[in-house]
């Protein structure tokens, strides 16, 4: 057997899915598409008029459709994710970078918040997608700083830094623990806001847990940083944070506390509070 065709592979290939995972039949159309194309190089346009592929190939698509059917994650298994139209890399110690969290990348572009020379800190960083491409999507100068408490993190932040041909100042910091004494104008942070009693973390296995969860129903480190970053932010500095879907007034009321001004949510497309802004004034 030289060539397999498509139509074929597909339906072996969504039957496996179909029988190992708890999805829709369109999420694992959709996924096992990602597939097809990751592996064979070619775009959407080339994959609807190509028919057959060469055993190689279907050998090699087979090996990681049956690595997703154990529910492993396709950016773990691919190295890769897309975040902003950017293809960054990801290991199993980041947190896989997530649609809603473009919103923070729409916040800094239309309220016009990277000005020329802003010190932009990324704080528990993972893949540095954020910080990265703020900086990518602006033509003025971000001096970027990221952070993150895990060594595999950190390691490949510079991957993505190299990615994509950028300096930045990277450390090894469990949040402000090793942050030098500079003062920023921004910070940003995705940090863990999932509560330990959470029954979808079942559904996150694969992610880090302690990119996910925290104490105090998932707003303790969210405290912890928004009440630290008052000795780190410039006068009329900004920081914005992710958070859950239903914490909206609680983080509010954490900036209000540390005497924030122009606090601010966000809603995300599916209509829900994700993203919060504060000004230190």
């Amino acid at each position: 057997m030289t060539s397999i065709s498509i139509s074929q592979l597909k339906q072996e290939c969504t039957k496996l899915l179909s029988d190992n995972l708890k999805t829709s039949s369109r999420e694992i159309s959709l996924e096992l598409n990602q597939i097809l194309l990751f592996v064979l190089k070619i775009n959407n346009s080339q994959l609807l008029l190509k028919r057959t592929i060469s055993k190689a190939q279907y050998e090699k698509i087979k090996k990681f459709v049956n690595v997703r059917a154990t529910g492993k994650p396709l950016a773990y298994i691919f190295k890769e994710w897309s975040f902003y139209g950017r293809a960054f890399y990801i290991n199993s110690s980041m947190l896989i970078p997530r649609p809603e969290t473009e919103l923070i990348i729409d916040i800094l572009k239309e309220k016009n918040i990277l000005k020329d020379n802003v010190e932009l800190l990324d704080l528990g960083a993972g893949s540095g997608a954020i910080g990265i491409s703020a900086k990518l999507e602006t033509k003025n100068k971000v001096n970027l700083h990221l952070s993150d408490i895990s060594k595999r993190c950190v390691q490949g932040i510079k991957k993505n830094l190299q990615k994509f041909d950028m300096q930045a100042n990277v450390y090894l910091s469990d949040w402000f623990e090793n942050i030098p004494n500079i003062k920023f104008d921004l910070i940003i942070s995705n940090p863990p806001y999932i509560s330990y009693k959470d029954p979808h973390l079942n559904e996150l296995h694969f992610e880090p847990k302690r990119a996910l969860v925290s104490k105090n129903d998932g707003l303790a480190d969210i405290h912890k940083i928004i009440k630290n970053s008052t000795d780190y932010l410039n006068r009329q500095g900004f920081i914005i944070i992710e958070h859950g879907y239903n914490q909206k007034d609680e983080v509010q009321e954490i900036f209000n506390r540390y005497n924030f001004n122009q606090v601010e949510s966000y809603k995300d497309l599916l209509g829900h509070y994700r993203i919060t802004k504060g000004l230190f004034s």
